[in-house]
């Protein structure tokens, strides 16, 4: 299954191209520039590195947030017109999912965290290793209570929890963490904190294997904030 993936929902933008289990190409930038103006050629580079054209894909994958309002916008209007032009189906793939999916072997708990501003985070709860699944919805709270809400998550577990924290809001949030809960949490290396276009590829691969697609219609960014959609 030919799976195209892209993520704008923080500066990092990524786009990744996947058949089945193997990457073909990937295109990830970190780099101050409108996503608005880099989008359309990242997706025509990788397209060609692949040696596909849009209408031979199996379908499109999209980051819908949380994240940057603007960010999130741009690539789901993108993908959505992309994959009504061409006929294919599309997915919406949670941009914390795909964040903590690069540590989905890790055993413990996964907390993605990306930085909200205005004092706070955008984050989601997640089990780690083989028991791999959510265990919370995404949230935009400040940090102390996404960690009171991260303690009454975990408090009926038989083992001690192993917290294990990635994304971009552990770079203003990390001490905060510290602070609460000391050797207990574990931040993950930097090249971790991205959302990949290949991750996203491959979480709407396993919707779409399933049957499972959303809407052109009815697909909107998740902002999570109140009142901004």
């Amino acid at each position: 299954m030919k799976v195209l993936g892209i993520d704008t929902s923080t500066p990092i933008g990524s786009v990744a191209l996947i058949d089945g289990d193997n990457l073909v190409a990937e295109h990830t930038l970190n780099i101050v520039q409108a996503h608005s103006s880099r989008l359309m050629p990242a997706i025509d580079t990788v397209l060609k590195w692949g040696d596909i054209t849009a209408d031979a894909l199996d379908g499109c994958a999209v980051g819908i947030g949380p994240g940057s309002f603007t960010g999130i916008r741009i690539g789901v209007a993108t993908i959505k017109s992309l994959c009504y032009a061409v006929d294919k189906p599309i997915v919406g793939v949670s941009t914390l999912e795909a964040v903590a999916y690069n540590l989905r072997w890790t055993n413990g708990i996964i907390c993605p965290l990306l930085d909200a501003r205005r004092s706070e985070i955008y984050g989601a709860i997640f089990e780690g290793g083989a028991e791999w699944q959510r265990l919370s919805d995404d949230v935009c709270l400040p940090i102390n209570a996404f960690l009171d809400r991260l303690g009454e998550a975990t408090a009926q577990r038989s083992v001690p929890a192993t917290f294990n924290f990635v994304g971009d809001g552990l770079a203003t949030y990390g001490d905060a963490i510290r602070e609460r809960l000391g050797e207990e949490a574990r931040f993950a290396d930097a090249v971790f904190n991205v959302p990949r276009g290949a991750v996203i590829a491959l979480l709407g691969a396993q919707r779409l294997q399933h049957g499972n697609s959303d809407s052109y219609w009815t697909l909107v960014p998740n902002y999570v904030r109140v009142g901004l959609y």
